[in-house]
């Protein structure tokens, strides 16, 4: 309660405060409970920590490995024919929880506290309800603190290049931006507006901004190196789950046969739903464009923008992918107004648990999920086990 009154002691008084302590509260005691449950919606987490804990083996050949050379370790089962795609910082973020033993709930504590550490910063840059919009989304909740997927990293990463545009600390937005990079590929989307940062604000010396950009982006960099010399092709690695076809998001304006096969078992009304959250958006962002300098509009925009006509076209894409969204909003900060309306509709994005109760039924196997939460506090995801969770699978 204490953090929860620092936060809001300038901005917010009275029945205000009180309601934003309580929602504060209230999202941080679910996100705990969430982050000691088994994942059921994904097996990512545990694939991910299992596969990283091997990296320390033998770094230069890691992202040559694939699942099934492990036969024996749980975590093998999972798209046993697809080699570790993310790139080196999510590597690394999972080999050092992986290859300690670390359970489950330490992994999802720390990435809840990226979304923790995203909320505050919008919420001080911004208002602080932007933040608790960002930190208290079912999607984020859900997907963050229950199944452990790492989106909030790279969400982090970007708002912290985004401030540091904002307030033309150019070493650090090189620098957060790299990170971002080296976390999930999908943080190039908020290049427009880091280029409109160094090249469009009259009142800046653009030569210093580059230098200082370029300086902390090489810096963050060289560390990533080896990676990229022992696998030319690695920040390309994601583009191969393309082949595959499922996405929520998809364009559904006419259903159609072709079409309707990118939501395989989705429910209509979950389409209907995902069709207005994700659609309103864009039509925001258009009415935006039409308010103003049309091309200083357009940078500040075009992340967010990029992003739903990218997701809505992709032919494999998951439900996290949104948790993103915070982070290419945040470019636009000078119009609040205009950025809490797409926050609100962020936190509208539609989660696994609120999809269950409209008929989706898309979960692990009752023995996997067993096998995850004897795996919340600690595990050796390198420890050599029966097979047979593979007739358990079949039965």
């Amino acid at each position: 309660m204490n953090v929860a009154a620092l936060l809001v002691r300038r901005r917010l008084s009275g029945w205000a405060r009180v309601i934003f302590i309580v929602a504060f509260a209230v999202t941080l005691l679910i996100r705990l409970a969430y982050c000691t449950q088994a994942p059921d919606d994904s097996s990512d987490l545990y694939r991910h920590l299992g596969f990283s804990s091997h990296f320390w083996e033998n770094p230069s050949a890691f992202y040559w490995l694939r699942p099934w050379q492990f036969p024996h370790e749980f975590w093998s089962q999972f798209w046993t024919e697809v080699g570790y795609i993310y790139p080196p910082l999510a590597l690394l973020f999972f080999a050092i929880f992986g290859g300690l033993g670390v359970g489950l709930f330490w992994v999802k504590f720390s990435l809840t506290l990226f979304d923790l550490g995203s909320a505050y910063l919008i919420g001080r840059a911004t208002s602080w309800w932007a933040g608790l919009l960002v930190f208290s989304a079912p999607v984020t909740i859900w997907y963050t603190s229950h199944e452990g997927q790492y989106e909030s990293m790279v969400t982090f990463f970007v708002v912290l290049a985004v401030l540091s545009a904002r307030n033309s600390r150019w070493i650090w937005t090189g620098a957060s931006f790299m990170l971002a990079l080296q976390t999930k590929q999908l943080a190039l989307l908020i290049a427009p507006y880091l280029l409109y940062e160094i090249f469009l604000r009259r009142h800046l010396q653009p030569r210093k901004a580059v230098f200082g950009f370029l300086g902390g982006f090489v810096g963050a960099f060289l560390p990533f190196i080896p990676f990229y010399l022992w696998r030319h092709d690695l920040w390309l690695l994601p583009l191969q789950n393309q082949e595959n076809l499922l996405n929520p998001f998809y364009w559904p304006l006419f259903w159609k046969k072709g079409v309707l096969d990118h939501f395989e078992d989705v429910s209509r009304l979950r389409l209907v739903w995902n069709e207005v959250v994700t659609t309103m958006p864009l039509i925001i962002l258009s009415l935006f464009l039409t308010r103003g300098s049309f091309l200083r509009r357009v940078p500040q925009a075009l992340p967010s923008i990029a992003f739903w006509l990218m997701i809505k076209s992709m032919a494999w894409v998951m439900n996290w992918y949104v948790i993103l969204i915070p982070g290419l909003t945040l470019a636009l900060w000078r119009h609040r107004r205009w950025m809490v309306v797409l926050l609100i509709f962020y936190w509208l994005q539609c989660g696994q648990q609120v999809a269950s109760y409209v008929g989706d039924d898309d979960q692990e196997s009752d023995n996997t999920i067993i096998r995850f939460q004897e795996s919340i506090w600690r595990r050796d995801y390198r420890a050599v086990e029966s097979t047979d969770w593979t007739k358990a699978e079949e039965e």
